[in-house]
């Protein structure tokens, strides 16, 4: 078995010297996590515009609004109840981001709400995703991953551009 070599930070020239970060003051602090926080800001790039220009070609050339309301191989009621479960996975996202993070201003969430709540709403988005599956994979078999993974991803990326 190979040795894994960690890497070390350098040692003070005394022992008894403080790290760095604890001579800093509470407003030195703050001012860093200001700085840092305007730093990462910015979320648009090359993935995410590549992303939303992938979502919009799929959604094109599949026809995808088309499908859903008109071609009759769709499982409609798997379909509705997949959505259903996406819209739930939307509202707690909704309530999470814009409601205590941007009117509120709380940034932990797990303090101020039922800890369980993230779990829950991820346990619906991958089964509003599975059961969206299902209801298409009629009209485009092993295409119907992809298809939604792509316009999944362009959906998330284009929410991450909202200022919130």
């Amino acid at each position: 078995m190979t040795e894994v070599r960690r890497r070390q930070f350098p040692a003070p020239e005394n022992e008894d010297e403080e790290p760095l970060i604890s001579k800093l003051t509470d407003e030195e602090r703050e001012a860093m996590d200001t700085m840092l926080a305007k730093k990462n800001r910015n979320n648009l790039n090359a993935s995410t515009v590549l992303w939303m220009i992938a979502a919009l070609i799929v959604f094109n050339m599949t026809d995808f609004a088309n499908v859903l309301m008109n071609d009759e191989r769709i499982k409609e009621d798997l379909l509705r109840w997949g959505c259903g479960c996406i819209l739930v996975n939307i509202i707690v996202g909704i309530y999470l981001i814009v409601g205590l993070s941007y009117l509120q201003g709380k940034r932990d969430w797990e303090n101020h709400v039922h800890p369980s709540l993230i779990p829950v709403a991820t346990i619906f988005a991958v089964g509003g995703f599975v059961l969206c599956t299902i209801a298409l994979w009629p009209v485009w078999g092993g295409w119907t991953i992809p298809i939604l993974f792509v316009l999944f991803m362009g959906t998330i990326m284009g929410f991450s551009l909202m200022p919130f």
